[in-house]
């Protein structure tokens, strides 16, 4: 009988996420390559279907990273569908709820515009967004307060549609007020991503039946690292959140917006997927999709249940996330069934937040610029960037010497390299990513 494997040795063979895998390497959290964890990189796997298709056409008229307007967009449909639609697992109904929490950098993140970018769509679309919309998360009654059931058919200050999709642009605020002495937030936050029925005992007992809450956050690295000294992040209410680091995706001086023609289209399409969707109940596997997710993404996904990183403890549901996250994309295409490729788009999100977990949660300084070389490197894969394409990232205003150190720091650590292409004259000098096998004897060396 062969030994079980562990997470390590399953995290290595299904090399689900390089970040992921040089971590495990090395159990002492000692990544002495030269540099500190780098930031995601987006897989194109995860623009699929209408959202995605929303995520492309505005990218070209906004700074805002795609992958937070991705989400927001993903969160902002979950809410509107409403609580129709949901995926079983096991004995637990599942409704399509999903919680970005994004980080960026104060300033250049961009954080709002990806939420504001994805609700342009929701707004224009007909279908009532806008009432949905709220913002200020103070206490659990104040939750409950806001969807509670009727007292009565003449109640005014009742409500039976339970959904809601908040927005907390100051997160760090919704921090500090669940950890204050008596506060039901966090209890309460815990209920809603399960859509549980929201309760407290007071002199006047609130109750929200079947609540059906989104809620998007934005917050820095930096202010979550420090709330969470204070902040105990096995108590399950942050593992809820799907954390997503964002930064700005280019320099934009006078952003247009989306052209009205092409708004108008995809609201107008997104306004049918939201209707149909509504008429969905319980979304299941097809026969290719189960063997997928038995064979290979539910060990990806469950293999870090046991380790006892600070970024697991921000993980710990990665597996339903991707199950709704799959649900979600084929409800929005109509289907009550969940294909491969709705599977593997779902996949590639979860995998960035969770390499957006492993980047948020280290503490080693790092240099933004140098991010931003490693990000752009990472995403271009082996056909890398020339030094005029590294430098067009800062708008070419990154001084000579500058930009010379920062790509011998990147080249010396083994992880990157630079190659040349023949171009017919000189060769084109170009910088990429150490392939593993290059990477893996670099750091035996």
């Amino acid at each position: 009988m062969t030994n079980p494997l562990d997470a390590n040795t399953i995290l290595e063979n299904l090399d689900a996420h390089a970040t992921i895998t040089r971590l495990h390497r090395d159990q002492n959290g000692d990544l002495s390559t030269g540099l500190p964890v780098p930031p995601p990189a987006a897989d194109p796997a995860m623009f699929y279907g209408l959202p995605g298709e929303l995520v492309k056409a505005a990218d070209p008229s906004t700074e805002a990273d795609p992958v937070g307007v991705l989400v927001s967009a993903l969160s902002a449909c979950g809410a509107i569908i409403g609580p129709g639609p949901y995926v079983q697992i096991g004995n637990t109904r599942h409704p399509l709820l999903i919680w970005p929490l994004l980080f960026g950098r104060t300033g250049s993140g961009r954080k709002g515009q990806a939420t504001d970018t994805a609700e342009i769509f929701l707004h224009h679309a007909g279908i009532g967004y806008a009432d949905l919309c709220v913002t200020g998360l103070s206490s659990g009654e104040g939750l409950i307060e806001r969807i509670r059931d009727p007292d009565s058919p003449d109640d005014p200050g009742g409500t039976m549609d339970k959904r809601l999709s908040v927005t907390e642009p100051e997160f760090s605020t919704v921090m500090a007020r669940a950890k204050r002495e008596g506060s039901t937030l966090g209890t309460m936050l815990r209920q809603a991503w399960d859509g549980r029925t929201l309760a407290v005992l007071t002199r006047n007992a609130y109750r929200a039946s079947n609540p059906h809450i989104a809620i998007i956050g934005h917050i820095t690295p930096k202010e979550f690292r420090m709330r969470l000294a204070e902040a105990d992040m096995a108590g399950g209410s942050y593992n809820r959140f799907l954390p997503i680091y964002v930064e700005r995706s280019k320099r934009l001086p006078i952003p247009e917006g989306v052209a009205p023609d092409l708004l108008a289209a995809l609201s107008g399409r997104l306004h049918d997927a939201v209707k149909a969707a509504r008429q969905i109940k319980r979304i299941a596997l097809d026969e290719d999709a189960r063997a997928l997710w038995s064979t290979e993404l539910y060990e990806e996904f469950t293999a870090a249940d046991d380790e006892d990183h600070a970024w697991t403890e921000f993980t710990r549901r990665s597996a339903p996330y991707c199950l709704r996250l799959s649900a979600l994309y084929a409800a929005l295409d109509a289907r009550p069934y969940i294909t491969t490729a709705d599977l593997g788009a779902a996949a590639a999100l979860v995998r960035y937040s969770i390499a957006s977990a492993v980047y948020v949660l280290d503490k080693q300084m790092r240099d933004p610029k140098i991010d931003r070389i490693r990000r752009a490197l990472d995403q271009a894969a082996d056909t890398g960037l020339t030094r005029s394409e590294i430098s067009a990232l800062f708008s070419r205003n990154v001084p000579k010497q500058t930009l010379d150190e920062l790509l011998a720091s990147l080249t010396a650590t083994g992880q990157y390299e630079t190659f040349t292409t023949p171009t017919g004259g000189r060769p084109s000098v170009r910088y990429r990513r150490t392939t593993a096998d290059e990477e893996r004897r670099n750091n035996a060396s």
